[in-house]
């Protein structure tokens, strides 16, 4: 085998480049492979000195360390920067080796070459990547710092599960709520986060779950958990999902926060709402009460003077009873506490009751009242009180501002899914750039109207809010000099056109004849309040024709009219075979002192105006003959530890002909039923030794009085929860202050009627 031969071959094919130098680096022979990477031809490079090559880039200790190792061990590896003849440059891994003679002189040397230019700029690319991923790490973990100081700094626990059901994020508050360090909750799985509350907050009532990826989109959550700690807490929950830029979802964020505090301060607030409401409310109804009594001649008659004197004294109460309404009505609404009870309604049949109990102010400020409610309109659920005060209140005002003489008109209109309802005065008008701040708290107009009227600023705030959570809308639009139109919006029922519900067959029927078309409306609303059908007559001749072609119970009769007067039309009703056996009651002023000369006509009763409501109904049920239950006499139980108001309500109900006891607590209350079960029983809350609550859940529990009718006459506002608490047999709820004596005799009168 000729090695040299070999050698050779290795020499001229070798990929990395030979070059053979004498002992002063002079080239005396190179390789092809040189040739390529230098771009000089084998020509040009014999005979040049091998720095041809070098671009001076090369640091100089290399070369320096070069010809030092060299020189001790006749060998050299390192790197070394070159230009190409192009001008380009290369990195070449270079490798020399010293040839010494048989005397140990140098007599060439021969470098071999390697081009690394494709390796050094990949290392220095990866120097580059490497050195923006720890930028990126560093500039990760600064983030993740500061995140993990924020996520402490909050006041709010939050956790973060993925899509697995695994914690990914915890906070500080979160490991204090879970008893354990947040660092040792990340990892755990919704799993151990359950055994975890349920170990240290005795409940596992959380919404932690693994977050689909994929699927109908999740939505954000609330939730409120109580513990069951030595110590319970209450925290709002807050899930909400995390998704990425694109919209994939990453996980699920849960947020606690600690609201045990607000929460026993919204319990003390309700407490203390419920205390003044029973505190101003009781002694209210007592003054109320006593005064309509008095007023009403309980206490005989009374000088004119006297008479003046107890109705500003009544009207300054029914003004601090609305104060005081409206103050309870914003602590509610603020509160979250304001409750609506839905119902259909029949706009016609409110916007009539609101004019009704609106008349009489009217009258004393010589303001008409009109309406304008088409027939079939659909019925609106709404809670027929809070509407009420809405119309009240607008009506209220609308006869305030009116001046004396004018109309103040009422409407109601179906408008898309809703009925509209406007109050239309004629009253001074508001300025354009205050019409937006008027449904605002404790604002008023600044005009000389809105001064002299006085109020608290709160009436239409507290509109607004009535409106708004029926889900309507509330507005006015005004201009000065021109009056104002006060408009709300309230949803109809579904499938609300709906016909007027039949007269029972078993309600009495009952002519109602006076010339006033006042009095005849309020005698008409005061019988179908209690259960009558009413039918109105203005004149002698229309109440005759009546009278003839219906059937008809019982007739109430004025005697001072024009035309055929009342003792024209008794005698001519006495006279008919058809109508003589109608039972007259004579409702008029004339018959003061006349009784013998009335009753030897025919007259089964006689009631003098001004009418007493409460009279007028006992002398109908009385000639009709429809007290029921075995005693002349209906007995009832008024428990209130307030003896003002026992008194005041005992005195209404003697008056209106029942039998009354009275109790002071809940104890006495129970003796005494025990002895003897009365017939109704009007029942106060808040007592001390037993309280309503507790007297009725006694009651419930045996069978002879679990059907007692049931009258709650309390100063507080009763959730759906507590009325249900508050069920024995026929059972009304009736709110101390705004109370009048009319409606707690109305309510005793159809709860026994019901028995």
């Amino acid at each position: 085998m000729d090695v040299t031969h070999i050698l050779r071959e290795v020499y001229w094919h070798s990929l990395d480049g030979i070059v053979v130098a004498d002992k002063d680096t002079v080239i005396l022979d190179v390789n092809p492979a040189y040739e390529a990477v230098t771009g000089y031809s084998r020509d040009e490079l014999i005979g040049r000195k091998t720095n041809i090559v070098r671009s001076g880039l090369t640091p100089p200790e290399v070369f320096r360390d070069m010809w030092t190792q060299l020189g001790r061990q006749g060998k050299w590896v390192g790197e070394v920067i070159n230009r190409h003849k192009n001008g380009n440059l290369w990195y070449s891994f270079l490798s020399i080796t010293r040839i010494v003679d048989e005397g140990g002189s140098v007599v060439a040397y021969v470098g071999i070459a390697r081009d690394i230019t494709q390796r050094k700029a990949m290392e220095q690319q990866l120097r580059q990547n490497l050195a923006e991923i720890q930028s990126a790490r560093e500039l990760a973990q600064a983030q993740a710092t500061r995140l993990t100081a924020l996520l402490d700094s909050v006041g709010e626990a939050i956790i973060m599960v993925d899509t697995l059901g695994i914690c990914v994020v915890a906070n500080h508050q979160a490991g204090g709520m879970l008893g354990l360090p947040a660092e040792q909750i990340v990892g755990k799985s919704v799993h151990e986060l359950h055994a975890l509350a349920l170990r240290s907050l005795g409940v596992s009532a959380f919404q932690w779950q693994p977050a689909p990826n994929g699927g109908p989109p999740i939505e954000p959550e609330t939730n409120v958990i109580e513990t069951r700690e030595q110590r319970p807490r209450v925290f709002h929950e807050f899930a909400a999902p995390v998704t990425d830029t694109e919209g994939h979802v990453l996980g699920r964020i849960y947020v606690y926060r600690d609201i045990t505090k607000e929460t026993e301060l919204d319990r003390m607030k309700t407490e203390f709402i419920a205390t003044v409401s029973h505190e101003l409310r009781t002694p209210m109804t007592s003054i109320k009460g006593a005064l309509g009594l008095v007023l009403g001649g309980a206490a005989g008659d009374l000088p004119p003077e006297a008479r003046e004197l107890l109705t500003i004294a009544r009207n300054n109460t029914d003004r601090l009873i609305r104060l005081i309404n409206d103050i309870l009505d914003i602590s509610r609404i603020e509160a979250g506490k304001m409750e609506i009870r839905r119902a259909p309604l029949s706009p016609a049949d409110v916007v009539r009751r609101a004019v009704e109990e609106m008349n009489a102010f009217a009258r004393q400020r010589n303001i008409t009242l009109t309406t304008d409610v088409p027939e079939g309109l659909a019925r609106v659920m709404a809670d027929a009180d809070r509407l009420h005060q809405v119309l009240d209140n607008l009506i209220s005002n609308a006869i305030k501002f009116s001046p004396q003489g004018s109309e103040v008109l009422i409407r109601a209109r179906e408008t898309g899914d809703g009925v509209r309802f406007d109050v239309i005065d004629r009253g001074p008008g508001i300025p354009a750039d205050q019409t937006g701040l008027i449904f605002e708290r404790f604002y008023r107009v600044d005009n000389a109207a809105s001064r002299k009227t006085g109020g608290t600023g709160l009436g239409l705030t507290i509109c607004k809010a009535i409106v708004e959570e029926h889900g309507g809308q509330i507005w006015v639009e005004s201009a000065l000099g021109e009056g104002s139109t006060f408009s709300f919006t309230i949803p109809v029922e579904p499938g609300g056109h709906v016909a007027e519900p039949p007269i029972p067959v078993g309600s009495r029927t009952v002519l109602v004849v006076d010339d006033d078309p006042d009095i005849v409306r309020i005698i008409m609303l005061a019988l179908e309040r209690e259960g009558f059908h009413a039918v109105g007559a203005t004149s002698g001749e229309q109440a005759l024709e009546i009278a003839r072609s219906r059937h008809v119970d019982v007739i109430t009769l004025d005697l001072m009219m024009p035309g055929a007067d009342g003792v024209q039309v008794l005698r001519q009703l006495k006279h008919d075979p058809a109508t003589r056996d109608i039972p007259v009651v004579v409702v008029s002023a004339y018959g003061a002192g006349k009784e013998p000369e009335l009753v030897a006509t025919g007259v089964s009763g006689i009631v003098a105006k001004p009418i007493d409501e409460n009279d007028l109904l006992a002398t109908i049920r009385t000639v009709l003959g429809t007290w029921r239950g075995e005693r002349p006499q209906p007995s009832i139980l008024v428990v209130d530890d307030d003896p003002d108001v026992r008194r005041i309500v005992s005195v209404m109900l003697e008056r209106a002909g029942y039998a009354v006891r009275t109790a002071q607590d809940g104890q006495e209350a129970f003796r005494m039923i025990m002895a003897e079960r009365p017939d109704l029983l009007i029942l106060d809350l808040m007592m001390p030794n037993l309280d309503g609550f507790q007297l009725v859940r006694l009651l419930r529990q045996r069978r002879w009085t679990q059907q007692i009718p049931l009258l709650v006459l309390t100063a507080l506002d009763l959730t759906e929860g507590e009325k249900t608490l508050l069920q024995l047999g026929p059972t009304r709820h009736v709110t101390k202050g705004p109370v009048i004596q009319e409606e707690i005799v109305a309510r005793v009168r159809e709860l026994l009627a019901s028995h």
